[in-house]
């Protein structure tokens, strides 16, 4: 009996979306990162977890935000998903040419030349009463400083949560630091005051969690991931206690009022690893500073209109 020849099964061909047809993505959220978290740390594939997230309605560029150097950049289910619809969940180029970074701003901001990083200084953007105030406000409201891995030794400074206080002042300040950098208080964490005695550092660090870590899963997951960091010192004169950027290669020594601002991603949203930088120990007296860090996600509008 002759069965013939069996004809060839049809080829499946997955049809590429167009930007109208494509349904709207979203930033990774919920529940959703400490479920990819958990993954990741039992080792099961990036691939199939990239898959079970776009199916569910994750946007790639988010989903890379916290997976990192495990996102499989060439994996099958990206196919057919349109440009427009892994653009980022942040205008990540409009934050890094916020206030700050433009010249027409008239904050004086000098710009350390350099492509690894967007790093500013404001020369006497405190006043040295706005200092002493500062300082006088955070003395009494001290604790050991921590770091969010929970590393011991790291940071040996004390902290002041000074954003905690409801102080009139403080809130002055806050203010100006943010409109300093052109994002509102919306978008950021309480400012801070960090009390340096001799012998006292923190070691080389990053500002940004780590993407695809416990510490982003942790901190990152509400609020999303750190973009500026402002910090002045508030005090000069001791000995040490520099500020180094590490790629650069560079040590700033406090002054009184000083400014240093950086931004801790690229354009792109990536988290730039150059920012890499350390409090060096203070070898004669005492060093005192003020920290505010900036966040990605925050309520209304992110920008102050200018």
């Amino acid at each position: 009996m002759n069965a013939g020849k069996r004809k060839p099964a049809k080829k499946t061909v997955r049809k590429k979306e167009t930007a109208a047809e494509a349904p709207p993505r979203r930033a990774l959220d919920g529940t959703w990162p400490a479920w990819l978290q958990e993954n990741l740390d039992r080792k099961c594939d990036p691939e199939q977890l990239l898959g079970i997230l776009l199916r569910n309605g994750f946007s790639p560029a988010s989903i890379k935000s916290h997976m990192g150097s495990l996102f499989p950049e060439k994996s099958s289910f990206l196919e057919g998903i349109p440009f427009e619809a892994q653009k980022p969940a942040f205008d990540y180029a409009a934050i890094a040419n916020t206030r700050v970074a433009r010249m027409d701003s008239g904050l004086k901001a000098q710009r350390v030349m350099s492509d690894k990083l967007q790093l500013y200084v404001i020369e006497d953007f405190m006043s040295a009463e706005e200092c002493r105030r500062v300082i006088d406000i955070s003395a009494s409201h001290l604790r050991p400083s921590t770091t969010t891995t929970g590393e011991k030794g790291y940071r040996t400074s004390s902290t002041s949560d000074l954003g905690l206080l409801n102080d009139a002042f403080v809130k002055k300040m806050d203010e100006k630091i943010a409109r300093a950098v052109g994002l509102r208080l919306a978008y950021s964490e309480g400012i801070q005051a960090q009390r340096y005695e001799v012998g006292q550092e923190f070691r080389q660090h990053t500002d940004y969690f780590a993407p695809g870590s416990t510490e982003y899963a942790k901190y990152a997951g509400a609020r999303g991931q750190r973009t500026w960091t402002f910090m002045v010192y508030l005090n000069d004169g001791m000995k040490g206690g520099g500020t180094r950027f590490v790629a650069i290669d560079r040590v700033f020594t406090p002054r009184l009022g000083m400014a240093l601002v950086w931004n801790n991603l690229y354009p792109d949203g990536r988290p730039n690893y150059d920012t890499l930088h350390c409090g060096l120990p203070v070898e004669e007296g005492h060093k005192i500073i003020i920290t505010k860090w900036f966040r990605e996600r925050g309520n209304g509008p992110m920008f102050f209109k200018e």
